[in-house]
């Protein structure tokens, strides 16, 4: 297990580097051979793929617990069952989300893109529609993720990912250094992308060779039966939707447009902790979901108490620093150009810390397949969070909107606390998880039947 851990973590870290590489070299590539207000245009199009990426309305992270589980305990041909189903209703979702999309970039009025929009309409619809596509395409991708998780090769498909957003930057960047237009830019973004699709479904058929592709095995029956666990994921995004993009959008509602720079470039920083520890804790979902098939109790103990001790290595130490030093930071990084109040730093501060706990908890409850316990209250929570933040943004501007987000943090670590007690493991099972790690560090070589496989 500590090899695949690794590997995944590792996956991870190459997914993080090609994302951020990339994203870096496209601004200057495309703004400079562009212009702004073209790249501008670009920009605006290119937010439609990023909504349609969650079109498969949370069936991929479903069904992938569910194969995972069914692998851990040997019945190969059951999660061949629930691959096929799913991908059954992302494919059928995806068909319709095509031909919405096509209507859509269709029948939009020529007044939505503006009086000098910067090339023709017909472009700028063919432009959008490819994109629209290219966001379906993406889709696909999810349910293959999905099979590599439950094979035990998390690390496989994170690194295939990667690899695809790096054959379809990389041939972006090359086309449009080369003088290509939008639509070809757009044409090209979507040629990388399903040929990284045709890819990872060969190195699908070679790597996991008894999960066959295809809908001889697919019933509606077992579709359905994912509707409420896919619904409950979907519920994700929105909150988060609601407290990161909604609450930038309350505090300049109250404040006023100038508060919000000095909120979000401290929001960004603050992201950074959190990230860290995603990339221990999405390698270890479906390990937690294996030994809870296999009920190995001490085995999910462990990577309970592992999860809390990543957390407390890398949250508690960023936070501290965080406080301390995002003011000069944000002042360097801006030229001075934003001022970041302390008190909104240190709110932010303890948004980092709590949140730094709860949702790694929570991603192990996910991984379960047991996240409705928390996501219909994390929506009505972040929900409540946008008339408080307006209401304390009034009274504080940006310091009012970081309380805000602190306090959802607050909430949501004390119900996760609550639910991972009932869901995970009860505190002498993490009290025993704790001497046993305590026990492999005194003896470092010593053998321990308690180890999880």
């Amino acid at each position: 297990m500590i090899r695949r851990l690794m590997g995944g973590v590792g996956a991870n870290i190459f997914d993080k580097l090609v994302v951020t590489c990339t994203q870096l070299a496209m601004v200057p590539v495309m703004a400079g051979t562009w212009g702004l207000h073209l790249y501008g245009l670009w920009v605006l199009m290119f937010t439609a793929p990023s909504f349609l990426a969650m079109g498969d309305f949370g069936f991929a992270q479903a069904a992938g617990t569910k194969m995972t589980m069914a692998v851990a305990r040997g019945q190969r041909d059951e999660a061949v069952h629930i691959f096929q189903s799913a991908w059954m209703a992302i494919l059928s979702s995806s068909a319709l989300l095509l031909a919405l999309t096509a209507a859509l970039a269709l029948l939009l009025p020529a007044s939505v893109f503006g009086s000098d929009p910067g090339m023709a309409v017909g472009d700028i619809r063919l432009t959008l529609f490819l994109l629209m596509f290219y966001g379906i395409a993406a889709i696909q991708g999810s349910i293959f993720f999905a099979a590599f998780r439950a094979a035990g090769m998390f690390a496989v498909g994170a690194f295939w990912n990667a690899l695809i957003i790096l054959i379809e930057s990389g041939a972006l960047i090359a086309a449009v250094l080369m003088g290509a237009s939008p639509v070809v830019a757009a044409a090209t973004i979507l040629c990388g992308r399903l040929v990284g699709l045709a890819g990872q479904n060969v190195l699908l058929r070679k790597r996991v060779p008894w999960l066959r592709i295809g809908f001889a095995r697919a019933t509606l029956a077992e579709t359905r039966s994912l509707f409420a666990p896919a619904g409950a994921v979907m519920l994700v995004p929105i909150a988060q939707a609601f407290y990161l993009q909604g609450t930038a959008l309350a505090l300049g509602v109250a404040a006023g447009q100038a508060a919000v720079p000095a909120f979000t470039a401290v929001r960004t920083l603050s992201r950074i902790g959190l990230q860290m520890c995603w990339l221990v804790n999405t390698p270890l979902m479906p390990e937690f979901s294996s030994a809870h098939a296999r009920g190995d109790r001490r085995a999910q103990a462990l990577m309970v108490l592992a999860t809390i001790a990543v957390s407390t290595v890398l949250i508690v130490p960023y936070a501290l620093l965080f406080g301390l030093l995002a003011q000069p930071i944000v002042t360097l990084w801006t030229h001075g150009v934003i001022h970041s109040s302390q008190s909104l730093i240190w709110a932010m501060a303890g948004g980092i810390l709590f949140g730094g706990f709860w949702f790694p908890l929570s991603n192990l409850i996910l991984a379960l397949n047991r996240h409705a316990s928390y996501t219909g209250w994390f929506v009505l929570l972040a929900g409540f969070s946008l008339p408080l933040t307006y209401v304390l943004a009034q009274l504080l501007g940006p310091t009012g909107a970081g309380l805000s987000m602190l306090t959802l943090d607050v909430a949501m670590f004390v119900l996760i606390a609550i639910l991972a007690r009932r869901i995970l493991l009860q505190p002498g099972e993490l009290r025993a998880a704790v001497s046993q790690a305590l026990r492999r560090l005194h003896y470092p070589f010593a053998r321990s039947e308690a180890s999880p496989p």
